[in-house]
């Protein structure tokens, strides 16, 4: 006799998962309204003369908007608990890292903050990979 109810496939969604998933969501948010604001040109960003990347801030927002696509679906297959999502977001996380390093010197606190959550999230998903929560 089986159980009532659906069965579950993958891996379970335990608490560290849905935390990585909502804050790889969160992160892919935050990455979409940097984007809309450089798009937009807005007098938000610090442009000085002497930067080691001189990078129009429109093409910045672009590149935050390609991020930012790819980090929500990444989050979407973290949260419905799919195995290529977590590789995913620790990939897309690691990429943001890198493209927050950079953007820096624009947009210091910003930036910061990005580096923080991202930092956490790959934390949060090598942690279930480590686990062996996910085959």
């Amino acid at each position: 006799m089986t159980s009532p109810g659906p069965a579950k496939t993958g891996p379970a969604l335990n608490d560290m998962t849905i935390f990585a998933g909502v804050l790889i969501l969160i992160a892919g948010v935050l990455h979409l309204l940097a984007a809309i604001a450089a798009i937009a040109k807005r007098d938000l960003f610090v442009l000085t003369e002497d930067q080691v990347f001189q990078v129009n801030v429109s093409v910045w927002g672009w590149v935050h908007l390609v991020i930012a696509v790819l980090i929500i679906t990444a989050g979407i297959g973290i949260v419905t608990g799919k195995t290529w999502g977590y590789w995913a977001g620790i990939v897309m996380a690691s990429i943001s890292l890198m493209d927050n390093f950079l953007f820096a010197p624009m947009y210091p606190f910003w930036s910061l903050v990005i580096i923080a959550i991202d930092v956490l999230i790959i934390w949060a998903l090598a942690r279930e990979l480590g686990s062996g929560v996910v085959q």
